[in-house]
């Protein structure tokens, strides 16, 4: 099942790695318009690590190109899309009840 994932997911991650390639080499054109396309494609496929990666690469682009309320907008929706995946991971792997387990042994009643 893990390998179908990263099968899914392969676009949208393609399409991050074009726009980090163009934007090496100054191509800002062409780079921003794989950074929308890469966002795009990982907000379908809800592959959110992509997502953040490619949100906070275009809200600093943005940023350089003096954009600020764009690149607030950017950056925003990445760290909005970073809190959901923390809950969901904390919610995963039952953090709370690690964390009560290890606070009731220091602190027994």
């Amino acid at each position: 099942m893990q390998h179908m994932n990263e099968q899914t997911i392969q676009p949208a991650n393609t399409e991050f790695l074009k726009a980090l390639r163009y934007l090496d080499y100054g191509k800002v054109t062409q780079g921003e318009a794989c950074l929308k396309q890469a966002t795009h494609l990982a907000n379908l496929l809800n592959d959110h690590i992509t997502f953040i990666r490619a949100a906070i690469c275009y809200g600093e682009l943005l940023w350089h190109a003096e954009k600020y309320d764009a690149s607030d907008h950017w950056l925003q929706l990445a760290l909005d899309r970073l809190t959901v995946v923390q809950q969901d991971l904390n919610d995963l792997l039952d953090v709370q009840r690690a964390r009560s387990l290890l606070n009731h042994r220091r602190h027994p009643l």
